[in-house]
């Protein structure tokens, strides 16, 4: 049952874990969610946020507040999509990421708080609709030695429809009277959800902000559902409309 708990239980930040002793996790900024598709766990978010890190030294914690000591989740591989052609070859869509974890992490490992993809928990949003984001916010996480917090948020946005230029993203806009931060930065990779329908509706690729106002891009979600078939296996190649892609494992 959909629940605003539920979608903020999903989330969680991108770190990568250093070699240097005294600054142990470091992150450009960046959110990943964990989803639960046939019994199996994945984490999506964007390809951008891993920036210059090394994908194997990603740290997926058990649950949002790891404590001291806590082992990340064993990632088997990444997938990233290859071969795309037409409109698709600048698009959004080769910033999906999906992470494979390795066989033994199930659902119990993140304590069930995975959002399980069913006929009923996911759909494309409508212009109007009210939207959710459950992020984390750069500017309001902190990694220094001994202090690790996590900024946590839960963002409000109106869908505004397909993109004009790029039918491969849906807009939202929000103002925030009161926002209490500068920038929106870390956002990218946050599952985006409609209020109205009660479904997860895509994954967030880019925000900005300018003053009170911001404007967020995401994939809607039957791409990205297109692509998690793919890198689970259901299907060799993920075919859209236009263009082909080939989930690959890193």
């Amino acid at each position: 049952m959909f629940s605003l708990a539920n979608i903020a239980d999903c989330v969680r930040p991108i770190f990568f874990q250093t070699e240097f002793e005294e600054f142990l996790y470091a992150t450009h900024g960046g959110t990943l969610f964990l989803v639960q598709l046939e019994g199996r766990v994945y984490g999506l978010t964007c390809k951008h946020v891993f920036g210059d890190f090394d994908h194997g030294s990603l740290f997926v914690p058990n649950a949002k507040f790891p404590k001291k000591g806590s082992a990340p989740a064993k990632i088997a591989g990444f997938h990233f999509a290859s071969a795309p052609i037409g409109f698709a070859v600048e698009s959004d869509l080769l910033d999906l990421c999906v992470i494979e974890f390795d066989g033994s992490v199930g659902p119990g490992f993140f304590g069930g708080t995975a959002y399980r993809i069913e006929s009923d928990s996911v759909g494309t949003s409508v212009p109007g609709h009210p939207l959710v984001i459950a992020g984390v916010l750069k500017e309001k996480s902190q990694i220094v030695p001994g202090d690790i917090s996590i900024g946590y948020c839960r963002l409000e946005y109106m869908d505004f429809g397909p993109q004009s230029h790029d039918i491969t993203l849906r807009v939202g806009e929000a103002e925030f009277p009161v926002p209490g931060f500068t920038q929106v930065t870390g956002i990218s990779g946050s599952p985006v959800f409609d209020l109205a329908k009660e479904v997860l509706c895509g994954m967030v690729v880019r925000g900005s902000m300018n003053g009170r106002r911001s404007t967020i891009r995401y994939i809607d979600i039957a791409d990205v559902l297109h692509f998690l078939r793919g890198a689970a296996g259901q299907q060799k190649r993920t075919y859209y409309e236009k263009w082909i892609t080939v989930a690959k494992k890193l």
